[in-house]
C-alpha cells in the first residue's frame, strides 16, 4: 500500500452546513439543557491584557458590533504574550429581546467563528429576532493571532526531514502551542461573555464546535443555558480511533440502502460483488492511467488507498448519490482506462489547497487532549474496513509527529464527561433542511427538549442514487 497524506487540519470540519446535520441533533439535544513553543515576546504596541475594543460595523449587510478582547496568552499564569480574540455581535432585530444570546462555536479543530457567520446566518437568522447573535474566534485562528506554517512532509519515509521540519515551524512561531486548547477557548469566551455583560447564553455548535461547548459547559456550567450538539460526539468517545469501523459501517448502509431501492437494485444487482472485484483489482496492482489520455495530462495512478481516502470523504460529506454507479462502473471494468477516464469525466476533481500552509492550533488539540486520540493500536479491531490501511497510516504520522508538539496538561484541562449514550455521525443530506432551524430555535426558546415535535425528520428523504455517470 502507499503512505497517504495525512491531514494537516483534521476533518471534524464546520463548512458542511445545517442542513446536513440532523441526524444527530435529535440525539444530542438530550444533554443540551442545562437543567436535564514560540518565544516572540509581546509588542510595545500591544493593548493591555483585558482590553475591550467594541465599534459598529456591518457583516453580511447587517449591522452589527465588531471588536476585540485582549487576554493572555498563558491563561494559567496571567504573564507574558497578550493575543486578540475577535469577535462579531448581531443585535437582535425585534423589540422583545431576550437577555440571553445565541453564541456560536465553529468547527474544525481550525474554523474561524467570525469567518462562518455568511453561511451559517440562514439557519440562525430566525433566533435573531428576539436573540444577539455572537461569534466568537477562537485562538489561533482567523485574525486571533493565527499560527501557521510551511506544510510538513506528508510521509514517514524520512522522519529526520519531518522533524526538522516541525521544530523549524515551532521556534519561529509566534505563540506557544501549549496554551491554544480548548479549554483555553472556553475561557475566553467565559471572559467576553462576562465582559459584554451576558450572564447566561445559548450555545450552537458545529463537529469540533460541540466539543468546545461541552468543555465550556464542564468548566463554566453557571453560563450556560443551553447547548445545541450540532453533528459531533461526547468526550468520553475517541471518535478518531472508531473511523475505519465507522466509514465501512457507512459504506455498507449505502450497498443496503441502493438495494432496497427497485431502480437503484435494478440497474446495480450485483452492488456489493462490484465493489469487491474493483478492491481485489486494486490490491493486485495499481491501476495507471497514461497522460495522454489523463484529463490533467500527467501519468496517473489508482490504488486501494486513493480510492479509500476519496470514499471515505464523499460518505463523510454525505454526498453519496454517486457512489453505486462508480462502483458499478470500476468494478465490472474489462478496459480499466477506459472505465476510469469515464468516471474522472463525471467527477471533476474539486481544486485543492494550494496555500501550502498548516494550520498548528489543531496540533495542540490532535496532540494534547484525549478525546482526539489516535493510537495505531486501537485501529486493529477494524481490519475489514476499507479504509483500515489507509487510515493506520495517518495514525502512525500523528503517533510520530505529536510528541513533537508542546503540551501543558494543566492547559488542557481534566474536566470529562463519563457517561453518554449520544451516537456518533457527520452529514446527511440537504433533505433535513426543514428541520434544522426549527428545530433548533424551538428548542432555545423553550430550554428543554421535552416536547419538541421531531415530525420532520421522518418526512425527510433519502437522497436519490445516480443510476447513470452524468
Amino acid at each position: 500500500m502507499n503512505s497517504v497524506a495525512p491531514p494537516a487540519k483534521r476533518s471534524r470540519s464546520g463548512r458542511a452546513r445545517y442542513v446536513a446535520r440532523l441526524a444527530v441533533i435529535a440525539a444530542s439535544l438530550c444533554l443540551a439543557a442545562v437543567s436535564c513553543g514560540g518565544k516572540a515576546p509581546p509588542t510595545a504596541s500591544s493593548p493591555p491584557v483585558n482590553t475591550l475594543t467594541v465599534k459598529p460595523c456591518t457583516v453580511d449587510g447587517r449591522a452589527a458590533r465588531c471588536g476585540t478582547l485582549i487576554v493572555p496568552e498563558d491563561r494559567l499564569t496571567g504573564k507574558g504574550r497578550t493575543i486578540p480574540v475577535r469577535f462579531v455581535v448581531i443585535p437582535a432585530t425585534g423589540p422583545d429581546k431576550a437577555p440571553d444570546p445565541v453564541v456560536y462555536f465553529a468547527g474544525g479543530p481550525g474554523n474561524s467563528a467570525v469567518d462562518d457567520i455568511a453561511g451559517e446566518l440562514t439557519v440562525l437568522q430566525d433566533l435573531n429576532v428576539h436573540r444577539d447573535l455572537v461569534f466568537i474566534e477562537q485562538r489561533g485562528t482567523g485574525q486571533s493571532n493565527p499560527l501557521t506554517c510551511p506544510a510538513f512532509p506528508a510521509a514517514l519515509a524520512d522522519k529526520a526531514v519531518l522533524r526538522a521540519s516541525v521544530q523549524s515551524c515551532l521556534a519561529r512561531l509566534h505563540g506557544d502551542l501549549r496554551f491554544y486548547t480548548t479549554a483555553m477557548y472556553a475561557d475566553d469566551v467565559s471572559q467576553l461573555l462576562a465582559d459584554l455583560h451576558y450572564v447566561t447564553a445559548n450555545f450552537v455548535g458545529i463537529s469540533y464546535g460541540t466539543t468546545a461547548e461541552q468543555v465550556f459547559l464542564l468548566r463554566h456550567p453557571g453560563q450556560v443555558r443551553t447547548l445545541t450538539l450540532i453533528s459531533g460526539t461526547p468526550l468520553n468517545i475517541p471518535l478518531f480511533e472508531r473511523r475505519p469501523g465507522n466509514a465501512q459501517l457507512a459504506l455498507d448502509y449505502v450497498f443496503g440502502l441502493c438495494q432496497s431501492q427497485p431502480a437503484c437494485h435494478q440497474a446495480f444487482p450485483h452492488l456489493a460483488a462490484d465493489w469487491a472485484a474493483l478492491w481485489a483489482s486494486l490490491g493486485k496492482s495499481s491501476w495507471i492511467l497514461p497522460a495522454a489520455q489523463s484529463p490533467t495530462g500527467k501519468t496517473e495512478r489508482l490504488d486501494q488507498d486513493i480510492v479509500a481516502a476519496v470514499l471515505y470523504q464523499v460518505l463523510y460529506n454525505g454526498d453519496i448519490g454517486p457512489i453505486p454507479v462508480v462502483v458499478h462502473t470500476l468494478g465490472k471494468a474489462t478496459d480499466k482506462v477506459a472505465a476510469w477516464i469515464s468516471v474522472s469525466r463525471a467527477s471533476p476533481a474539486a481544486p485543492g489547497d494550494t496555500s501550502n500552509a498548516n494550520q498548528m492550533m489543531p496540533y495542540a488539540i490532535q496532540c494534547g487532549e484525549p478525546w482526539e486520540g489516535y493510537r495505531p493500536a486501537a485501529l486493529s479491531g477494524q481490519r475489514g474496513s476499507f479504509y483500515y490501511e489507509t487510515d493506520l497510516e495517518s495514525a502512525r504520522w500523528w503517533q510520530y509527529v505529536c510528541p513533537l508538539i508542546p503540551k501543558s496538561a494543566a492547559a488542557v484541562g481534566h474536566e470529562q464527561l463519563t457517561v453518554s449514550t449520544v451516537g456518533q455521525g457527520h452529514n446527511t443530506n440537504a433533505s433535513w433542511s426543514a428541520c434544522a432551524g426549527p428545530l433548533t430555535q424551538t428548542f432555545i426558546e423553550q430550554a428543554s427538549a421535552a416536547h419538541l415535535n421531531t415530525g420532520c425528520l421522518t418526512a425527510a428523504s433519502a437522497p436519490p442514487f445516480d443510476l447513470t455517470l452524468p
